[in-house]
């Protein structure tokens, strides 16, 4: 019985460690809003849909691809009217 509850108390102990792990890999700062831009960037510069052929991109393609998707982000950010800052 003294085994079984060490192998518990260690599984849990691995679990709550990898729980943590991995909410810190979600907090990473990619929103729905960056994906969707991502997306917006590879459909424009024929890179969607992603296959065999075309997967993993090159360099350029890579690069020519956050640059657009920045673009893209900028200019949401630009059209969102800001509301006004209360004193």
């Amino acid at each position: 019985m003294n085994k079984n509850l060490l192998a518990a108390v260690a599984l849990v102990g691995l679990s709550a460690v990898a729980a943590s792990a991995f909410a810190a890999d979600q907090s990473s700062g990619v929103t729905r809003e960056h994906v969707r831009a991502e997306l917006q960037a590879a459909r424009e510069l024929g890179l969607s849909p992603v296959t065999e052929f075309n997967f993993p991109y090159t360099y350029e393609q890579s690069v020519q691809l956050q640059k657009r998707t920045a673009e893209i982000e900028a200019a949401r950010h630009a059209a969102v009217p800001q509301a006004p800052m209360a004193n």
